[in-house]
């Protein structure tokens, strides 16, 4: 595992982040309009990246691995599987800033949920950082949001849900490897997609975008989530998770031409110094 090369937890969430904060921009790439169609196709590619990591880390090992996640494992495969195609249509059904403005509110989810659940203490530090955080994050994109429609932001809210009872999970069962469940989203995801979907054919283009998206992007985001959940307090893993908004806005200017505005770097710097305050002042 990633963990046994002592890479820290938080810096595992930050780069967790990191990899997931091109998401919207991805999405917004394909050509086709299917949801359940792109769904299908970047678990396609999503899954055996998450098995390949599993099949070297764990020498081989991978079927008690699977076997070793019960129940619980098995909720918070669906619980990923919820969450990402949540993410999905929720971007195709209100904007880009009222799905991340929304997915923010995850950091004060973990904060209340590891502080009742599982007694994880809010010093100080973590209090501020918290406060600035949430001002860098209205800042770079909280003047931005519209009305949207009931039905993306009501879907943009399944995401933090999921993510806040995931990091719970990983917290609780610290000595289960959810990494495992992070694959079995995949299937999940694989399954539904088919089902659901009425067309799978996809073009070049949509192919090439549902590789990113799948095994250079998803999953190596969600590894590194899950791992660093492992050893990160509940209220941290929220606040280092911050890098996903942080580069959210340069992947669109580069890629979609979505030009940052002021705000965008003030908020920004907002939310960098709250990582840094959490990065020396533990």
């Amino acid at each position: 595992m990633l963990s046994n090369y002592k890479i820290p937890g938080f810096i595992l969430v930050a780069l967790g982040g990191l990899f997931l904060s091109s998401g919207g921009t991805l999405f917004k790439l394909f050509e086709t309009n299917d949801v359940w169609t792109i769904y299908f196709w970047r678990s396609f590619f999503f899954t055996p990246a998450v098995i390949i990591f599993l099949f070297f880390t764990s020498k081989g090992n991978i079927i008690p691995k699977f076997k070793n996640l019960g129940l619980i494992g098995i909720f918070c495969a669906a619980l990923y599987a919820t969450g990402s195609g949540a993410y999905m249509f929720a971007m195709k059904h209100t904007t880009v800033a009222n799905v991340l403005f929304i997915i923010s509110t995850q950091t004060f989810m973990l904060a209340i949920a590891g502080y009742f659940f599982l007694k994880e203490k809010i010093n100080f530090s973590t209090f501020v950082a918290i406060i600035l955080a949430g001002i860098g994050i209205y800042i770079m994109i909280g003047t931005k949001i519209s009305n949207g429609t009931t039905l993306g932001n009501a879907l943009a809210f399944i995401t933090p849900i999921c993510f806040t009872t995931i990091v719970i999970i990983i917290r609780k069962y610290n000595q289960t490897d959810m990494v495992p469940a992070v694959a079995l989203s995949g299937i999940f995801c694989m399954c539904v997609g088919s089902i659901m979907t009425k067309d799978l054919s996809i073009n070049f283009h949509d192919l090439v975008l549902a590789f990113l998206f799948g095994s250079l992007q998803y999953a190596p985001g969600f590894i590194c989530l899950t791992l660093g959940s492992r050893t990160t307090e509940s209220a941290k893993v929220g606040i280092f998770a911050f890098t996903e908004a942080i580069a959210g806005p340069v992947w669109a200017w580069i890629f979609i031409s979505e030009n940052p505005s002021l705000g965008v770097f003030v908020g920004g710097a907002i939310i960098f110094c709250a990582l840094l305050l959490k990065t020396f002042k533990k």
